[in-house]
């Protein structure tokens, strides 16, 4: 597999509209001081790619601006900007159908800057939904609108999207001469991008005709050329592309080297696709060298991407070449069960070409499982999807397959013939034996399943009493951790009430407190710390009774104050306004305004209980 020589569609938006301003839309002020329609026209393209959703939102609003001022241009672009968002939601009928609207409003406003734009946005989408005569219909029209206007700088960027598209649909003739006029077009303007992408085509085409030196040759002129303008994206596709045509020459340690360093390219920009191509691509070369286990891992990075991303081919491609992995390492059950998924998957998405490449690979699995019959029925039906005359290796490997299945037929037939004249000659012999050791077999047979579901039984009934034992343990060892915490809840009010009174006390010894009064406050200090080291431990304790409840508290209520955990920890525990009041050391207005507050916090309706919202927590 190869990443496509066509960018995507956000990396041609300058082929979708005119030039727009570039200062920010704070600095472009309309009369009344608000962004002009322009200024907020360029910041939303601007923000596409990250923010697409609420682009769509913002671009609705700009399309009522737009028609109460009767800015074309801001009508356009709206149309243009919701359908592009769409887009990059991968919702593409939603998408054509919104840049149809534009398409309309260009060709009612007589703009054929924008008709030709949207015709470009248009071409690409019937390209990505497999719709080749629209697309290449929409292409033309694009093309002949920019050479009317003669505008090269254009012409450059949708020869490219048209050859790109052209070589999706195997009209290798048509991409050539497009991707040539490409060449032409951006040598003219001096758009280096394109020409790399132009190049990196050209190479592509070079490689489906075998043409490898070509190929290579055309790679890495737009390798030097994606490096030398620092286009990360294009140089990590180039590599892979010339990783493919190494690979096809048997030259694998070149392709490694591509593959290794494209690899890195895009690990250091996480972009996922990138590195889901790079790690197939190095778990087919890892089985070609007989490196299985280094396959399976590449492979297996491949398809949790594609599965992440819904990209129902590489699924497959990476299943087969995973079952390819395993068959290598012996491990023929599980290879068969990985090529399986990936026949289906293809079925599914009507892939024939995957399909037969799978069917090949189960073919080869069940050889060496040794299931003749089953393994020449997979390599016909391999041969039934590629719909073309067999080659000679092919032909050869067929008729080996056949031989192998007629030997083990003949083998299997012998065999019988000679116990069935075995069987025969013994028959008379035996038959009483056999009847005998019939009966014997029967009534063992039966005393065997009776003892084992005797044995079942015991074991039903052992294992109930020891679930029921382990239950009735796990209860008694909550119900101790719960008395505990209430201890330790307790122990904070005695602690709480026992400062108010000493704080009391030392009101009243502020001008005459004796050696005797001062000692005695000292004790009941001492005593205050046997009774509670600080509120972590409670809260420690709390944990162990109530699993994650602040770990939940806080995902629910993340702008919960630490007083305010606290107080539910304590209400979930079912305690009073006057024990609530004590551990938290406010009196009994505070606890009422507290409990309120938390209400509100939490966002209770009146009819909803506090203490039993917490304690289903």
């Amino acid at each position: 597999m190869y990443l496509a020589s066509v960018v995507n569609l956000h990396y041609c938006l300058r082929f979708l509209l005119p030039a727009t301003l570039l200062l920010p839309a704070s600095q472009i002020k309309g009369q009344q001081g608000e962004p002009t329609i322009e200024a907020v026209v360029d910041s939303l393209w601007n923000h596409l790619y990250d923010a697409p959703d609420s682009v769509q939102r913002e671009a609705r609003k700009l399309l009522v601006r737009a028609q109460h001022d009767r800015s074309v241009h801001g009508i356009l672009n709206g149309w243009q900007l919701i359908g592009e968002s769409f887009y990059y939601r991968n919702e593409l009928d939603s998408s054509t159908h919104y840049y149809r609207i534009a398409l309309v409003e260009a060709q009612r406003a007589g703009d054929q800057r924008e008709e030709a734009h949207t015709f470009t946005a248009l071409g690409s989408l019937a390209s990505d939904q497999g719709l080749r005569d629209s697309a290449l219909v929409r292409f033309d029209r694009a093309l002949a609108l920019f050479a009317a206007l003669r505008d090269t700088s254009q012409l450059c960027g949708v020869a490219v999207r048209v050859a790109g598209a052209c070589d999706r649909f195997d009209l290798d003739e048509l991409a050539m001469r497009h991707f040539v006029d490409a060449l032409r077009y951006c040598k003219q303007v001096g758009d280096e991008a394109f020409v790399a992408h132009a190049l990196n085509g050209i190479g592509i085409l070079h490689k489906k005709q075998r043409n490898y030196p070509k190929a290579l040759a055309m790679l890495d002129s737009a390798r030097v050329i994606y490096d030398r303008i620092g286009d990360r994206f294009g140089a990590g596709g180039v590599l892979n592309n010339l990783g493919v045509v190494y690979k096809s020459m048997g030259r694998y340690t070149d392709a490694r080297r591509c593959y290794d360093a494209g690899l890195a390219l895009f690990e250091a920009d996480d972009y996922s696709r990138g590195i889901m191509s790079f790690n197939q691509n190095l778990g087919v070369l890892d089985n070609l060298e007989g490196k299985p286990e280094a396959g399976l891992l590449h492979c297996t990075t491949s398809l949790r991407i594609a599965r992440e991303s819904s990209l129902v081919q590489t699924q497959s491609e990476a299943l087969n070449e995973i079952a390819r992995s395993l068959m290598l390492l012996g491990r023929e059950a599980a290879a068969l069960d990985s090529v399986d998924r990936a026949i289906a998957l293809a079925e599914q998405a009507k892939l024939p070409d995957k399909e037969q490449q799978a069917w090949g690979t189960r073919s080869d699995i069940l050889v060496r499982m040794g299931r003749s019959a089953e393994a020449l029925t997979a390599y016909k039906r391999q041969q039934v999807l590629r719909d073309s005359v067999f080659t000679l290796e092919k032909a050869a490997e067929l008729d080996r397959l056949q031989t192998l299945y007629e030997a083990e037929q003949r083998e299997a037939t012998i065999a019988h013939l000679t116990a069935q004249a075995a069987l025969d000659e013994a028959r008379r012999r035996w038959l009483l034996i056999g009847l005998i050791a019939i009966g014997v077999a029967a009534v063992t047979i039966v005393l065997a399943l009776v003892q084992r579901r005797r044995r079942e039984r015991e074991l039903l009934h052992t294992q109930v009493r020891l679930r029921d034992a382990e239950n009735q343990r796990l209860q008694d060892q909550l119900d101790h951790k719960r008395r505990e915490l209430t201890d330790k809840a307790l122990h904070l009010a005695q602690k709480n009430e026992l400062l108010r009174a000493l704080e009391q006390e030392l009101s009243g010894l502020r001008d005459n407190a004796s050696d005797k009064d001062l000692a005695g406050i000292a004790s009941r200090l001492r005593f205050d710390q046997q009774i509670d080291q600080n509120w972590e431990q409670f809260t420690l304790a709390f944990t162990e009774t109530r699993g994650d409840f602040f770990k939940q508290l806080a995902q629910r209520h993340p702008d919960l104050t630490p007083n305010e955990v606290r107080l539910a920890a304590l209400l979930s525990m079912n305690l009073g306004n006057k024990e609530l009041g004590t551990v938290l050391n406010i009196s009994d207005e505070g606890v009422k305004k507290a409990r309120y507050r938390l209400r509100k916090k939490l966002e209770l309706r009146t009819e909803d209980g506090l203490e039993q919202y917490l304690a289903a927590i």
